[in-house]
């Protein structure tokens, strides 16, 4: 055997050694392959159980949320009844404080320490159309200063016309009545219809409407009227 040939054969030896491993190396891969495939379909499995079991939950819980939404409902409207509840006895206490409490006070002639006991009576109030009337209430006083300043003024006025009939066409009626519905109270009284009032001071612009409209001549029931003024 000569040189070329051993190495020919030695050649094939070599080759037969290095594919024989190549040649195994499949069968490895393939079973490699399916035991992966084989734990890739067991994590479904378990990945698909476990969205079902989510999606039970979810569903239960759904049914949670809704009887929670029905009873959150149910809660809501019985908030709604208690509130409106509450809010008519406020406005029936409210009322019944200031017609027991408060009322009277205008209904009389304005003193100081009534009034400041009135005001507060209004401490806790709740209801809006009553709680307004506080204001009438605080400026009875100054309503009354006003207006019985005014009647001093008037006065002097008058009885330097001696006491006489005044016409509606002179000067001297026509700057009483200017006067008189530039007092404070006026804007009050002309609107008492429709707003809130004092009842004491009402009747007394009833008279000077009276004492007016007769022609500011009765001293006397001008005297009246001006005594209804001072204070206590």
């Amino acid at each position: 055997m000569n040189k070329i040939k051993l190495m020919v054969i030695a050649m094939t030896v070599t080759m037969m050694t290095a594919v024989a491993p190549a040649m195994a190396q499949p069968a490895q891969n393939v079973q490699q392959l399916e035991r992966e495939i084989e734990q890739h379909e067991k994590n479904i499995k378990e990945k698909e159980n476990s969205i079902k079991d989510l999606e039970e939950r979810i569903d239960e819980m759904k049914n949670q949320l809704k009887d929670l939404e029905t009873q959150k409902k149910t809660l809501e409207k019985e908030l709604k009844a208690e509130i409106k509840t509450r809010k008519d006895k406020f406005v029936t206490r409210d009322e019944l404080v200031y017609d027991q409490e408060i009322a009277d006070v205008l209904y009389n002639p304005y003193n100081k320490s009534d009034v400041e006991e009135a005001l507060d009576s209004f401490e806790g109030m709740e209801t809006k159309d009553v709680i307004k009337k506080k204001e009438i209430v605080q400026k009875y006083g100054e309503y009354t200063k006003d207006l019985r300043e005014f009647m001093e003024k008037s006065k002097k006025q008058l009885a330097g016309n001696s006491w006489k009939y005044v016409s509606s066409s002179t000067d001297l009626y026509k700057k009483f009545e200017k006067g008189l519905k530039g007092t404070k109270y006026w804007k009050v009284y002309n609107k008492k219809e429709k707003n809130e009032s004092i009842d004491y001071l009402d009747r007394v612009m009833d008279k000077i409407m009276l004492f007016k409209n007769d022609g500011l001549k009765n001293e006397q029931q001008f005297n009246e009227i001006l005594n209804m003024l001072y204070a206590n």
